[in-house]
């Protein structure tokens, strides 16, 4: 069952691709630092409102349908599949979005590939001898995602906000396409505001220069020999910040099965 939880989620994706995305007035950059820092934000967020919500419904005295984690039974093993499938669904229209998800509403078809997997889900989980989750609980798990999408979509522009990846105005108009007349002053503003929205969305140097040392370790690697001087293929890469970079060239040090050792110079970009 977790197998096919993680199929279903992976095809209601699809439509992604097809996704209407606004633009904003700050480029959004491909940092790799501030993307994990929005990963665990999701994960951890997400992980703790349903472990919440999954005890508070466990020591629930009166519902007429309770879990039990101790003995796990199907209601039980029903109640948290379910869970899991719509909390990943929902965090779709989240992640998608810099901003509030309101402002920036996804496709048609990412709604009805979204819904239909829920529906599916919901179907499975209900109707499944191993499970067999009551209609009520379903309901139970549904207001429950609603109302905590809504808090971390708000609290994730917050979060945004402190790793300095707040996104910016929304563009919702064709304005880069047709630009509407102004004045020399209006131009002179906007030209401003552009140079600086540029300036902070320039990498760090420690996120775009990379220089590393390629070396041979051993014998394996003679194995792997391609029959020159540069044995890529059994090497092992490592950080070598004694190595420098100039006028965006990357140099590095290689050493061949030989013994000998060439240094080798590649651009940047």
């Amino acid at each position: 069952m977790v197998i096919i939880l993680a199929l279903m989620n992976d095809i209601s994706m699809i439509p992604v691709a097809y996704d209407n995305a606004s633009a904003t007035s700050k480029p959004q950059m491909p940092k790799a630092r501030t993307l994990v820092y929005q990963s665990l934000f999701y994960g951890m967020c997400h992980a703790a409102l349903t472990l919440m919500f999954i005890f508070t419904m466990d020591y629930a005295p009166n519902l007429n349908y309770q879990i039990d984690l101790d003995e796990c039974n199907g209601e039980t093993r029903g109640f948290i599949w379910m869970q899991l499938l719509f909390v990943t669904e929902m965090m779709i229209f989240s992640v998608r979005a810099p901003g509030f998800f309101i402002f920036s509403m996804p496709s048609i078809y990412l709604i009805i590939s979204v819904g239909l997997t829920i529906v599916v889900g919901a179907l499975i989980a209900c109707l499944v001898d191993t499970f067999g989750l009551h209609g009520a609980n379903l309901g139970y798990i549904a207001l429950f995602n609603l109302g905590s999408f809504i808090i971390v979509d708000l609290l994730k522009i917050q979060f945004r906000k402190m790793i300095g990846e707040a996104p910016g105005d929304i563009i919702s108009s064709d304005e880069l396409i047709e630009p509407p007349a102004r004045t020399e002053t209006q131009k002179q503003v906007n030209k401003g505001m552009r140079q600086h929205a540029q300036r902070d969305a320039v990498l760090d140097i420690e996120d775009r220069d990379r220089i590393y040392e390629v070396r041979d370790r051993g014998g394996f690697g003679s194995f792997f020999d391609l029959g020159t001087d540069l044995n890529l293929n059994g090497g092992f890469i490592n950080k070598n910040a004694g190595l420098r970079t100039s006028l965006g060239v990357r140099s590095m040090n290689v050493t061949g099965p030989s013994g000998r050792t060439k240094q080798v110079s590649s651009p940047l970009y």
